[in-house]
């Protein structure tokens, strides 16, 4: 099995593969909740959305699956495929806050306790199963260790410093 450096390697790799498939499910996804916003009342726009959330939840399934083969910890395939359905509840309840509240006239207060309330069920419950699957398979990547997605020979705005005195450093050394 491969070590965390190259899971992580592979992890972000497929992320780039899938990065168009993404920006354009996501872009039909925020055109749909404007379409449902701006058109109360009108349930075509909904199609629209159950499109967007098809092919978000078609995007999800392929990174679950390159997860699991990472793992042959059965235990750790579940905590996996968990924190997936979690990832996409959230998208859901993100996206759907506004257009439910709107078009069922919901009282707004109580909905954004109700929303608050699911939001941190949905974050304590995936910070859970992060540790869990730290404990069953260390080698495993977390979502923090697999950040953002950066291009190769590019430094984080938080590293830069700090690798720029290095090589200064080194340099005053040298000569």
């Amino acid at each position: 099995m491969k070590n965390k450096q190259e899971r992580t390697q592979f992890i972000q790799e497929a992320k780039r593969r899938l990065m168009k498939q993404r920006m354009l499910s996501a872009l039909l996804y925020g055109t749909s909740i404007v379409l449902i916003v701006a058109n109360r009342g009108a349930y075509w726009p909904f199609a629209v959305l159950i499109v967007a959330l098809v092919l978000i939840a078609r995007l999800h399934s392929k990174e679950v699956n390159r997860d699991m083969a990472l793992t042959p910890n059965p235990a750790m395939k579940r905590i996996i495929q968990v924190q997936y359905v979690i990832d996409y509840c959230f998208i859901v309840l993100v996206g759907l806050f506004l257009p439910v509240v709107l078009n069922l006239s919901l009282p707004f207060f109580t909905s954004i306790g109700v929303y608050l309330l699911l939001a941190i069920m949905l974050l304590m419950a995936d910070t859970i199963l992060e540790r869990r699957g730290k404990l069953l398979d260390p080698e495993h990547p977390t979502k923090k260790s697999c950040g953002p997605i950066r291009r190769h020979g590019k430094r984080s705005r938080h590293n830069r410093g700090k690798t720029d005195a290095r090589h200064n450093r080194n340099l005053q050394a040298v000569t």
